[in-house]
């Protein structure tokens, strides 16, 4: 039965199961709808007030990017990006960030497709160049769409990640470039981050500021245990 409606798939030579496309259908649907969108929604939403900017978030879906939510930008100066509008992989910020956190096995598929169509000048098209990106992304943390896509538009995106700490989907901030440059985009990595963190913890991932602070918090205790202060008299 869950063979007919997708949600697993039978490989015909091995006779082992995988997920199936109506399991991403499901689980895309659960995004969507289910109760951490909007808390999600109120989150992008003063993100992209705080900064007048257009904001995404993303998942990878049978290799390709998928828009789950988006903000539209409030400023004059704005990215009109159509809903039905195909995002490629291979040029944009959130499907090379997707991409360079995806099992291996998935890359390798990915990158057997080029050399990819140019979008514009700056269009990374070769395997062996894409490779080098999404090894800079993992080293650095986070990636970046240099009018690749679009002609005058630059994208950040950062990680959401579950409770494991696997990538499972991206949070982009869109923008012009002439009104907001890929180094004012930088300066608000940590504002973005932040973001993406309060998501994360909404897929059971603790928030690295809060980590931070009760690791801090047990140090402390720790070396106030160990000088003998906060311990009661002794009688």
């Amino acid at each position: 039965m869950l063979g007919e409606i997708a949600v697993v798939h039978k490989d015909p030579v091995s006779a082992h199961y995988s997920l199936g496309p109506g399991f991403e259908d499901m689980a895309l649907g659960a995004l969507h709808n289910g109760v951490g969108a909007l808390p999600r929604r109120a989150l992008m939403d003063q993100l992209s007030e705080r900064l007048g900017v257009r904001i995404n978030f993303t998942v990878l879906r049978a290799g390709k990017v998928t828009y789950v939510q988006w903000v539209e930008s409030t400023s004059v100066l704005r990215v009109d990006l159509k809903e039905d509008t195909q995002v490629p992989v291979h040029c944009s910020a959130s499907g090379k960030l997707l991409m360079a956190h995806a099992p291996a096995d998935v890359q390798a598929r990915f990158l057997k497709s080029a050399p990819f169509a140019p979008r514009t000048k700056k269009t990374i098209t070769t395997a062996k160049a894409l490779m080098r990106e999404f090894k800079t992304i993992r080293r650095a943390g986070y990636s970046i769409d240099n009018e690749e896509f679009l002609q005058g538009v630059v994208c950040l995106a950062v990680p959401v990640r579950d409770r494991s700490g696997n990538v499972v989907a991206g949070l982009a901030v869109m923008a012009p470039q002439a009104s907001f440059p890929l180094a004012k985009a930088r300066r608000h990595l940590p504002d973005i981050q932040h973001c993406a963190e309060m998501i994360s913890s909404q897929f059971g991932r603790r928030a690295e500021g809060a980590a931070r602070r009760g690791q801090g918090a047990r140090n402390g205790t720790a070396a106030t245990e160990s000088r003998g202060e906060g311990a009661p008299p002794r009688v």
